[in-house]
């Protein structure tokens, strides 16, 4: 892998998105929701199952993915990192 200062890709980041995806389209095809898989249900009060585990993940990994992205601005806001992200939020819609 080559690095480059405005587009180095981080394995080790894309790899635990994609699993952390993965398992979000697991858990929320998890079957007719008679016959479910033990570990794919969610924890009734206390306790943490694999399903638990999704959704802090996916937090975690764009915390981790907006540090990186941010690095080129030296993770300072100004109006070019404003209209960034609002291009690319009207992009996702």
């Amino acid at each position: 892998m080559t690095a480059s200062s405005t587009s180095e890709r981080y394995l080790a980041v894309d790899f635990f998105r994609g699993l952390t995806i993965t398992f979000m389209i697991i858990v929320n095809t998890a079957g007719d929701w008679t016959h479910i898989y033990a570990p794919l249900r969610h924890a009734e009060w206390h306790g943490c199952t694999p399903t638990d585990l999704v959704f802090p993940s996916f937090m975690f990994i764009i915390g981790v993915s907006m540090w990186f992205a941010f690095g080129k601005y030296q993770r300072k806001w100004s109006s070019e990192v404003g209209w960034k992200i609002l291009r690319r939020t009207a992009l996702l819609l």
